[in-house]
This record gives structure tokens, C-alpha cells and sequence, in this order.
């Protein structure tokens, strides 16, 4: 690829012009209010609207008391002198959190009823990091000053501006590039633009300078806006060249200047990068990163391996992290090569780019080779930055899904999420103390550099010892073996039940290996896959036809489950709601199929152990617990439901076949069962009339059984934290005689290495169930071969049938063809009769158009015969004119001639004085042959013209002449008088 460089010159554009006039600022101000809240976050708005005679709050007062922008305005003060009075500058406090974010700020105005946020364009600290400067989309421009913890606004506006970096030649200036691609110098102490020029017609990019800076003539500025590039003075801001490269293959993606020297580098689309000297402007060093990174894997030896930094850990089930690799190609065209971003160090001896296909590599930016390489699993990063201390090992990144990300590049485990989302840039302090990222939202947020390291070193400290204790590199959902003494230690029942007091619900990353801790799953897996090897029984293969899941997933581990305890029980199988029982927890573990197989085995051992004594009836015993406690508490809605003859499998055995599930949504479900499992077996019985007595002022206003029936069926506002502390109170107030503790056994776990067979349901109906199926079967059977036989005799009457109408039916169909064909050739013959009549009417018809064709071609020929006589006449007439104009000439000469021998006899005459004689006499020869010339002559065109006359006239009428024929002849005769003029004329003399 070619690559040409040029100088040009460029005129520099008005120097402090104003973007914004006075006008639209003043219209812009009347309309905007805003709050300012320095305890959590910062806003700012336009004060204009308010007077100039306001003063300044007392310092004492800032620490304590949050500021009001309405009250306190920033606006330059001009006085008579023309001098302009120091702005305003208001106090504001940092965040004291140990989070980290120590200030946060957005512009939110009040537009109209509504409040409207007004985005950040750009931000920066300044080169002593003691000062950070803020840009809104509108050009409004904010000094925050760390120190003094005092902002102020300018009163200059850049509107659509797209970066703004701290000026290395003055401590109060700054470099701003908008999107229409004009470049400011801005001093904040004097709000001044102190100079502006217009370097493009595209969005401002990139800005970097080499080290040149305190030449006056250097081009140390370089600046990128799209494919092009240009080379400004940093002072004037003059362009003193013009970079052009050839874009017939690829185009430019990333330009700047190398720290602390001359050059400076170009990327393009093909992922190669250019480092040219600023002096004779020609290449000095070519790089191809990504070729070198894939060299380097294909020589990697098997047992050798990349650093690889996975942003969601292995036992983290957030499913923000699982499209992360999703890149939008809005953003980013994969043709423009691989490499998204890069980085320099601070001390500016590497040079980090980051790859479309999650790679991180570091180079050396004195040979730009290779020296690191990072894999990213699980993200891609779109911009970076390295943090100066501690040696260059603490990146902090933007992923593509907008999350901002704190990486150590020697402990690739250690990670921290400093922002989860709407993460557009970040940008570092010149001494690394401060990070500022900014926001889609509108807002942003800086924060402690310091304490996100700390908080980084404290979350790797907490999982080191997490993993020590638990000796794996992951949580599970259970446990292998017996669990150590430690984990029982932690996760004791009392313990579990303090932290289900406090917060309501169990951690949610912990809530299932909680569950198997109070339940005691044992995890036996041997005998698991033993009840799985046994395949699907036959009247679960039947039952599952009509199961309808959405997830076939889902769909085949329910199948899966339900299968597993049909093996076990036999019961099982026939029991209609055991995937609707099921299917909750499946879709909470959808891959950990013996997690749910043991805990519902627990449950049907535990909870609900009474609920199958006489199926496929509903439980008399266990709802007749349910009933007798609902009519101890209320006596007015049991009353109620016996009025409706509502029963209680109607109001208390739907809850429980499908675990609740029909009437919770997901998280109060999850809150529900944490306190169930916590709890005894019969807990759940006081969690079902608990759940009428939440909801009967709903129920006592149902008109009829059926609106009764459905409210048990669908989902109604619960506020679960009541519910469980209503059922707690009524299991502690119970009385005993009622209460369930005397009929339901305490818990029991499954033992470890087996599974104990349920045996409280009718076994007789079972086996009576399976004789009469297998009776049936006998009976299907049966009949089928009957049927068979039948359906044999049957296809072999409808074949002596089927041959006998087919017979009838081909004589019937030969007489229809045979009437078909005679109808056909009637018609056939009417037609060729009707095509003969038609054959003589064109041939009528023809004979007519050839009669008129022949008499055209007659009218033809007499016309061509016309034109050629016509022809012909043309050039007789030609002929005789040339003749005439012959005659004509030696007629003259004749005259000429004459008059000449006229003047000699007159000379002879007056010489000899002798001759008497006239001329007539004296020249009698010559006349007379002069008139016979003309006899001659007058003969020859009278032969001519009586030739021409006698010819044959294709008209009919002899008498006919042609008009141009009877000119002609006038013509001649006309000629004939003149020449017979001509002649008397000459004998009269």
C-alpha cells in the first residue's frame, strides 16, 4: 500500500469566534432550573435567568448545607471600565464512601413538567490533576477544582463538542475538538476562546503532540477526524500539513504521536501500523500486531499457555456477561481490521491495543514488537487506559457492553467492576490518583483511584479465603461427599434462620447450596444414574404427550425427573401434578437434575408424605388439617366456603400440587420456599391457610364458587414477608390439639448411598391399577387382532366389489368415450365446414387485393415512364440551353467580328475614298451564308422537336400535353423569334 504525505497550507479561521450569540444563550438560560446535591451527586445548570446582584455564601456554610444553584448564579460582571469582575466560584463536597466515587455530575434541568438531562460531551483533568473541566452537548463549560472544592461555569460556549484535552504549554489552557471539526485553545481563568480554527469537515477524533513544544515553527500537533489527518502548529493552530494516504485498498483508523519523541505512528484498516518521522515525513518503522500475535500462538508450546482474564467467574450466574462478545457493527465494521483501541503507558514504553476477537497486546513501542499477550474470555474492551502506579500492571477498561473494569495484568484473576453499565469513556489523572468515566446516561463519575485498588486487593483477599474454606474452585449446587466441618459451621440451621430474620430471603448466588445444606442432600449419584439408565415407564411415556413447556430443555428434564421417581415409586407415575410440582424447581436448575430429584424426594418424604394415602383422591387427613386450623382462625370465611361447597382441595390442594407456583411470581416463590426449607414439614400446612386468611377480605367479595375456584389459580399481589410472618404466628399459636406437629413426623433426610422407598399410598390400587392395565392391554390386544382379521375381510369384499365396479364402471366409461369421441368429430366437422367458408371468403378477399395491387403496380410503371421522359426532356432542355448559349457566344464573336471589319472598311474606306459601294452589297456573301446557317439551324431544331412530339404518350388522349412539355416548346420557339430578330436586325444593317 502506497502512502503519500504533502504540505499544504490552511487559512486559519477567525480567531475568538463566537459559537453561540448572545440571543440564543439568553433564550436558552430562561428556560432551565436546577438542583445541586453534594452529598450523593453533582448537577449543574445555566444561572442567566437569575440577577447579578446575589452574593456569595460564607464558606462555613458549604461543608454542612447542600447548594442551591438558584440562589447563587455564576455570570461575569462587567463593570463601566469595560474590566470584567473574577466569576463566581461556589463550594461543593466529595463523597465520603468506600466504594471509591467521590463526585458525580450531570446537567438536569426542568423543560416544561418534565425534567430533561442534558448529556456530557467530554471531560478532563488538567495536567496538575487538581482540576477537572466538563462539556455538555450544549457548550456549557464547568471547572471543578479539587483543592479548593469550588466550581465555576464560563461564560463561552462550545457546542458539540467531542473531546477536550489539557494544554502542555499553559497550566489554564485547554485543546477542545467539536464535531464539525473545529479545534479551540480555551483559557478557563479568563473564559476566553483565545484562538479557533477549522481543521476538517468531520468529527474531531484524535488529538496528541509530540515533544517539540516549545518550538514556534514545529507542527507538533496532530489531529485526526475520520480517515484524515492533519499537522497543526500548537500555538497558532495553524495546519502546516496535510496528510493524505492512498484509500484505494485501506483507510486510516488511528493516529498519534509517540510519547516522548518526534514521531509519530498511523494504524489502518489492515491492522498495520506506520511510524513516520515528523522531520522528512517518511516511514521509519512498519508493525503488523496481529500477525506477530498469530504467529506466536501457532509456535506456543501445548504446555504453555496465555494469560487468560475472565471477567464473569466460574461460579457467577449473572447473564449480563453471557453477550458480551456481541459487538455492535454500528459502532464497529469488522473490514476495518481487528484492533479497537490502544493505549499508551505513562512512562511510555509500551503501547496496548485490544483486538475485536478478545485479545490484549502489549508492545514495545522502541521496536513495536510483541512482548505480552492476554486472552479476554468472556469480553471485548473498546477503550483503556494504564494506571501510572503501582509499575504499570492496573488497566482500567470500557467493554463493549459498556462496563467500566478495573484489571490487574499480573493477577488476572484479580478483577473489579467499577461501573455494570452506560460506560462510554474513561480517562486518568496525570498522577493516577483520579478516574473519571463518562456515562450514555448523562453523567459523570470520578472516583478514587486509591480506594478502587484497595477495594480490588480486598475482594481478591475475601475470595482466597472463600476458596480456602470451601477447597474448590467453585460453589456448586451440591456437595461431593461429607462437607467439612467448617462449611457446617457456617452454615448452620440457627445461623441460616438469623439471615432469613434479617434480610427476608437468602442470598440469591448462595440460595440453592443453602437448600441443600438445610435439606441434607446427599448427592447420590451412583444410584441416580441407576433410576435415569432405566429409561421412561410407559405410563409417564403416555402422561407426557400432554406436557406443554415452551423450553424443550426444561421440557425433557422435567420428562427426566418425573421418570427418576416414578422408577422409585411407582405412585409417582400416576400422579397428574408431579411435573407441575416439578417444574419450578427445574427451571431454577435446569442442568442439575439430581439437585431436583433429591429435593423433591425430600419434600414427598417430608412435607408432603400425607398427601398421596388415598389416590388418586385428594388427601382427606392432611386437608382435614387445613380445615380445622381454617375454621379455628376464621370461622366466617370457612362458613363461606361451605355456603360456595368449596372444598379444601378446591382452596389448599391446588397450592400445594404445584408448589405454589400458579399464584407467586419467580422471586416470591424463591422467598416463599427459602422459608419453607428452613422451616419443619409442617410448616407448609400453616403456610396454606395463612395464604386464605392474607387474601379473604378478596375472597368473602367473590360472587360464586366458580370466581372462587379461579382466584386459587392466578396470581394475586402478595406481600410475602407478611405472609411468612402470619404463619409463623399461627404455627406458635396454635392449639395443640389441631396442630400439625402431631401428625406429621419431624424431618428426615435421605440417607447417604440410597434412596428410601415411600410407601404411604394405597399399594393395592397400585398393583389393581397395574393388573387392570395389563388386563387391558390384553384386551387391546385382543381386540386388535379381531380388528385385523375384520379389516382383512374387509379389504377382501371391497377387492371382489372394487373388481366388479371396475369392470361396470370401464363399460360405462367406454360408452361415455365413445359418445365423447363421436361429439368430438361432430364437432370437428362443423368446424372444418365453418374453416371452408372461411377459406373462400379470403380467397375472395385475395382476389380483390391482387387486382387492386396489379392496378398499382400499372399506376407504378406509367409513373416511372412519366419520370424517366421527364428525365429525359431535362436534359434535351440542358442540351438545347448549352446550344442556345453556344449560338449565343459565336453570335457575339460573329458581331464582334463584323463591327471589326466594319471599322477596317470604314479605314479602307477613308484611305481608298474610292469605294462607293454599300455594305450590303459588299458583304452580301457573308450574309447570305449567315441565313443559310440559320435555315440549317432552324431545320436541325425542327427535326428535334418533331422526333420528341411523335413519340408514343403513355395518356390515353392524344391531345394530352404535359404543362412542363408545353413550356419547353414555347421556350424553343421563343429562341427562334429572338435568333430570327437577331438576323433582320443584322441584314437591316
Amino acid at each position: 500500500m502506497e502512502k503519500n504525505m504533502k504540505k499544504g497550507d490552511r487559512s486559519q479561521a477567525t480567531s475568538n469566534k463566537n459559537v453561540v450569540d448572545e440571543n440564543e444563550d439568553q433564550e436558552y438560560d430562561e428556560n432551565e432550573e436546577c438542583d445541586l446535591d453534594t452529598e450523593r451527586d453533582f448537577s449543574f445548570g445555566t444561572e442567566d435567568e437569575f440577577e447579578e446582584d446575589f452574593f456569595e455564601p460564607p464558606l462555613s456554610a458549604a461543608p454542612s448545607t447542600p447548594i442551591s444553584m438558584h440562589k447563587y448564579p455564576m455570570k461575569l460582571k462587567h463593570t463601566e471600565s469595560g474590566q470584567d469582575i473574577p466569576m463566581r466560584k461556589y463550594p461543593f463536597k466529595l463523597k465520603q464512601t468506600e466504594s471509591g466515587n467521590i463526585l458525580t455530575v450531570h446537567h438536569t434541568i426542568k423543560n416544561v413538567e418534565q425534567q430533561l438531562r442534558i448529556r456530557i460531551g467530554a471531560c478532563c483533568f488538567n495536567e496538575m490533576s487538581n482540576k477537572l473541566v466538563v462539556i455538555d452537548r450544549r457548550g456549557n463549560i464547568y471547572i471543578f477544582d479539587f483543592v479548593s472544592k469550588r466550581y465555576w461555569r464560563l461564560s463561552v460556549r462550545v457546542p458539540q463538542v467531542k473531546l477536550v484535552h489539557a494544554s502542555p504549554l499553559h497550566h489554564n489552557e485547554y485543546i477542545v475538538g467539536n464535531e464539525l471539526g473545529h479545534v479551540f485553545l480555551l483559557d478557563v481563568e479568563k473564559s476566553l476562546l483565545n484562538r479557533s480554527n477549522e481543521v476538517g469537515n468531520a468529527s474531531i477524533d484524535q488529538i496528541s503532540w509530540g515533544n517539540r513544544l516549545q518550538s514556534t515553527s514545529a507542527s507538533n500537533t496532530l489531529v485526526r477526524f475520520g480517515p484524515a489527518a492533519v499537522l497543526l502548529n500548537l500555538r497558532t493552530l495553524q495546519v502546516s500539513h496535510q496528510l493524505e494516504f492512498n484509500q484505494s485498498r485501506y483507510t486510516l483508523k488511528f493516529a498519534g504521536y509517540m510519547p516522548n519523541s518526534d514521531q509519530f505512528f498511523t494504524c489502518f484498516t489492515n491492522d498495520s501500523i506506520h511510524v513516520w518521522s515528523t522531520h522528512t515525513l517518511e516511514t521509519v518503522l512498519i508493525a503488523q500486531p496481529i500477525k506477530a500475535r498469530d504467529r506466536k500462538l501457532r509456535l506456543l508450546r501445548p504446555d504453555k499457555s496465555i494469560p487468560e482474564i475472565v471477567l464473569r467467574g466460574k461460579d457467577d450466574e449473572d447473564s449480563t456477561f453471557e453477550d458480551d462478545l456481541t459487538f455492535d457493527c454500528q459502532e464497529q465494521h469488522f473490514a476495518d481490521g481487528k484492533l479497537l483501541n490502544y493505549s499508551f503507558s505513562p512512562n511510555g514504553n509500551k503501547l496496548c491495543f485490544s483486538t475485536l476477537d478478545g485479545y490484549l497486546l502489549l508492545l514495545s513501542t522502541a521496536s513495536l514488537e510483541l512482548d505480552k499477550l492476554y486472552r479476554l474470555s468472556d469480553f471485548i474492551i473498546k477503550q483503556m487506559v494504564l494506571l501510572p502506579q503501582p509499575k504499570d500492571r492496573i488497566l482500567f477498561a470500557i467493554t463493549a457492553r459498556g462496563m467500566a473494569i478495573m484489571l490487574d495484568l499480573e493477577q488476572t484473576d484479580h478483577k473489579l467492576i467499577v461501573q455494570r453499565s452506560n460506560a462510554v469513556s474513561v480517562s486518568v489523572s496525570r498522577d493516577g490518583k483520579l478516574l473519571s468515566v463518562l456515562s450514555k446516561s448523562g453523567e459523570v463519575n470520578v472516583w478514587s483511584t486509591c480506594r478502587l485498588y484497595n477495594s480490588l486487593q480486598v475482594q481478591t483477599q475475601c475470595i482466597t479465603q472463600l476458596r480456602a474454606v470451601l477447597k474448590q474452585p467453585k460453589l456448586p449446587y451440591h456437595f461431593s461427599g461429607s462437607m467439612n466441618c467448617e462449611l457446617r459451621q457456617l452454615l448452620k440451621r440457627d445461623r441460616l434462620r438469623a439471615i432469613l430474620g434479617e434480610y427476608g430471603c437468602y442470598p440469591e448466588k448462595y440460595r440453592f447450596i443453602i437448600w441443600s445444606s438445610l435439606l441434607e442432600l446427599p448427592s447420590n449419584g451412583a444410584q441416580y444414574q441407576a433410576l435415569l439408565k432405566l429409561g421412561q415407564p410407559a405410563i409417564v411415556r403416555q402422561k407426557a404427550r400432554a406436557l406443554k413447556i415452551k423450553s424443550d430443555a426444561q421440557r425433557r428434564a422435567v420428562i427426566k425427573v418425573w421418570s427418576c421417581l416414578a422408577h422409585w415409586c411407582k405412585v409417582f407415575g400416576y400422579v397428574d401434578f408431579m411435573p407441575h410440582l416439578v417444574f419450578p424447581f427445574i427451571k431454577q436448575m435446569p442442568k442439575n437434575g439430581l439437585v431436583v430429584f433429591e429435593l423433591v424426594v425430600t419434600l414427598l418424604l417430608n412435607h408432603l408424605q400425607l398427601g398421596f394415602e388415598f389416590h388418586p383422591m385428594p388427601p382427606d387427613n392432611y386437608l382435614a388439617m387445613c380445615e380445622n386450623l381454617l375454621q379455628l382462625q376464621d370461622e366466617q370465611l370457612s362458613k363461606f366456603y361451605q355456603t360456595l361447597d368449596v372444598k379444601p382441595k378446591d382452596y389448599a390442594w391446588s397450592l400445594l400440587t404445584n408448589g405454589f407456583a400458579e399464584v407467586l411470581e419467580e422471586h416470591q416463590w424463591l422467598v416463599l420456599w427459602d422459608n419453607i426449607v428452613t422451616e419443619q414439614p409442617y410448616f407448609v400446612v400453616f403456610v396454606v391457610v395463612a395464604y386464605n386468611l392474607l387474601h379473604r377480605e378478596v375472597i368473602l367479595r367473590l360472587p360464586d364458587k366458580e370466581a372462587v375456584l379461579w382466584f386459587f389459580h392466578e396470581q394475586n399481589p402478595t406481600d410475602v414477608a407478611k405472609w411468612m410472618l402470619r404463619s409463623r404466628k399461627l404455627m406458635s399459636k396454635c392449639d395443640p390439639n389441631v396442630h400439625a406437629q402431631r401428625f406429621i413426623p419431624p424431618f428426615a433426610s435421605i440417607p447417604k448411598g440410597v434412596y428410601p422407598k415411600f410407601l404411604n399410598y394405597p399399594i393395592d390400587w397400585i398393583e389393581q391399577q397395574e393388573e387392570q392395565t395389563e388386563a387391558l392391554v390384553k384386551q387391546h390386544q385382543e381386540i386388535d387382532v379381531r380388528i385385523r382379521n375384520l379389516e382383512l375381510e374387509e379389504l377382501q369384499i371391497i377387492d371382489r366389489l372394487e373388481n366388479g365396479l371396475k369392470q361396470e364402471e370401464h363399460a360405462r366409461r367406454l360408452k361415455e368415450m365413445e359418445k365423447l369421441y363421436q361429439d368430438t368429430i361432430q364437432r370437428e366437422e362443423e368446424r372444418i365446414a365453418c374453416h371452408r367458408k372461411m377459406l373462400l371468403m379470403y380467397q375472395l378477399e385475395v382476389r380483390q387485393r391482387k387486382s387492386e395491387i396489379i392496378s398499382k403496380l400499372n399506376e407504378t410503371e406509367h409513373r416511372r415512364i412519366e419520370l424517366e421522359m421527364e428525365k429525359e426532356i431535362d436534359q434535351l432542355m440542358h442540351s438545347v440551353e448549352r446550344e442556345r448559349r453556344r449560338q449565343n457566344q459565336e453570335m457575339l464573336f460573329a458581331e464582334d467580328e463584323i463591327r471589326n471589319q466594319e471599322m477596317e472598311l470604314l479605314a479602307q474606306r477613308y484611305y481608298a475614298q474610292s469605294a462607293e459601294a454599300p455594305l450590303a452589297q459588299k458583304y452580301y456573301d457573308n450574309i447570305q451564308k449567315m441565313c443559310r446557317e440559320r435555315d440549317k439551324l432552324q431545320q436541325h431544331l425542327r427535326e428535334m422537336t418533331m422526333e420528341k412530339l411523335q413519340r408514343p404518350m403513355p395518356s390515353t388522349n392524344p391531345l394530352r400535353k404535359e404543362p412542363h412539355l408545353i413550356e419547353i416548346e414555347r421556350s424553343i420557339l421563343e429562341i427562334q423569334r429572338e435568333f430570327t430578330d437577331l438576323i433582320g436586325s443584322d441584314s437591316s444593317k
